[in-house]
């Protein structure tokens, strides 16, 4: 999670340090012009005392009121309120986004995200290509993404350059019906790596991520009908690249992530849960083991489950873990679940509608002599049990991976077993066992931002083209029948 301002290729792994917050691609093959300049971490404002914080907190919070920018030195140098608002676009491009919200309980969907609350649509099926739509209006990648309830997609935050000393605090609404984005007010907090999540009332929570090369600890929330991003409480640890689940419960849990930035890295096994009613995170127990890098998946019967990740990372010194572990929300405990048959991390994971989770890809190893892999397999919670199925006909890490309405999975872009990205994408039948390939991408790309609309058509946005060249470009992929 090293920031570096040289815009050299970079190795899978860097020799001073993980690649966290770069993406990878080719090796090194010259050493870094200076070695890395250690941020200084984010200070509590407790720590100066109540008195101080009250007076601080109130005098900041006329100084965001009054100046939309101001919200960045707020977040950047003390400790947010949680009634603090930005309600002003810092770009002049911006437009407040005035959809409605829908509120009622999420149905359980794939990895973190809730489906939507409203009436399915019918699917669209096409040729299985993907079509070019409105680009974004610069070239970023590692931003979070969510779907509205409305259908519509909100990418946030990302890097417009090759490390989180670019991270930006931009939103974008895309919408299927018209093909275009819209910008809406910028987060609170310039971020890239962050998690993010769509809450049962339609609102946006946003939390952790990098810049400087140091994980946040920062959280907000945006609000489509106001358009508005409030602070929302403080995570008890800064996390990057960790996960962030929707509970039934409509609270949210806060799974493992980097805790450290630079000079070195560290993960953790600790968990939080955020309670949207009172904007507050509460620690809860901790995993058995601490991952980043990992999957989260919403089981049907509630509870979630964590797989892979990687436990340590310093330049080629680095564990990746197998280890599987189930949270339940009712007893905020965790309970060990069968490992998969190998250890994973920047790899994906979709449940399927069965109630089993498919796991592809990813690496097994941090040293840059282990490639990205093709193989898959899939979890049985009534079972506790992994079992193999087909392997991708590519084998890729880094990439997008994301459930379709009819059941079946896209597999798309991501770093070949050369660390060079790829167009290529597939598609997963869980009747067969076995992956198909489909459409090219126009632009290959890492680290995209990947979605499903309710009709089945699927929406990526930017990437990472190597170390040093991002993409504005998206794209659209209707898929074929099944």
């Amino acid at each position: 999670m090293k920031p570096s301002d040289d815009p050299r290729v970079q190795s899978k792994h860097r020799a001073d340090g993980p690649t966290l917050d770069e993406p990878a691609a080719l090796p090194l093959d010259r050493p870094s012009a200076e070695p890395p300049v250690p941020a200084p971490r984010p200070t509590r404002a407790l720590r100066n005392g109540v008195g101080a914080v009250l007076l601080i907190d109130a005098l900041a919070l006329l100084f965001v009121l009054g100046s939309g920018p101001a919200a960045y030195m707020w977040l950047d140098k003390s400790h947010p309120s949680p009634l603090a608002a930005a309600s002003q676009n810092t770009g002049s491009s911006a437009a407040p986004d005035g959809s409605p919200g829908v509120g009622g309980s999420p149905t359980p969907g794939a990895g973190s995200s809730a489906a939507s609350a409203t009436p399915s649509p019918k699917l669209v099926y096409g040729n299985g290509t993907w079509t070019r739509t409105d680009p974004l209006p610069v070239p970023e990648w590692a931003a979070a993404s969510v779907r509205l309830h409305d259908g519509r997609v909100m990418v946030a935050g990302g890097a417009t350059g090759i490390s989180s000393r670019d991270a930006i605090a931009r939103a974008l609404i895309f919408d299927p019906a018209t093909g275009h984005w819209t910008a809406v007010t910028d987060m609170l907090q310039p971020r890239t790596y962050a998690m993010a999540v769509t809450l049962a009332d339609g609102s946006v929570l946003v939390a952790g991520g990098s810049r400087n090369g140091q994980p946040l600890d920062t959280a907000e929330r945006y609000y489509p009908e106001a358009g508005t991003w409030v602070a929302a409480g403080r995570l008890n640890l800064p996390r990057t690249q960790g996960a962030l689940t929707l509970l039934r419960d409509g609270r949210v849990l806060a799974s493992g992530g980097g805790i450290e930035g630079t000079p070195g890295w560290a993960t953790t096994a600790s968990a939080e849960v955020f309670d949207p009613m009172r904007s507050l995170w509460s620690m809860v127990a901790p995993m058995s083991v601490a991952r980043a890098q990992h999957t989260a998946t919403l089981l049907p019967n509630g509870e979630v489950l964590v797989a892979g990740g990687a436990t340590t990372y310093f330049g080629q010194t680095g564990l990746v873990t197998a280890a599987a572990e189930i949270f339940n929300p009712t007893s905020n405990s965790w309970r060990s679940a069968a490992s998969m048959s190998k250890p994973r991390y920047v790899h994906g994971a979709a449940l399927l509608t069965d109630g089993r989770v498919l796991v592809a890809g990813g690496w097994y190893a941090t040293s840059n002599s282990d490639p990205s892999h093709a193989t898959a397999e899939i979890y049985d919670p009534a079972a506790d049990r992994w079992t193999a199925t087909g392997s991708m006909t590519k084998a890729r890490a880094e990439y997008g991976l994301v459930s379709l309405p009819d059941g079946r999975v896209l597999a798309a872009g991501g770093v070949d077993p050369a660390y060079k990205v790829q167009a290529s994408s597939e598609l997963y039948d869980p009747t067969t066992g076995v992956w198909t390939s489909t459409g090219n991408l126009g632009v290959g790309r890492m680290w995209p931002a990947i979605e499903a609309f309710p009709d089945g058509r699927v929406l990526i946005a930017g990437g990472a083209l190597d170390s040093d060249k991002l993409t504005a470009v998206c794209e659209i992929y209707t898929p074929p029948p099944g």
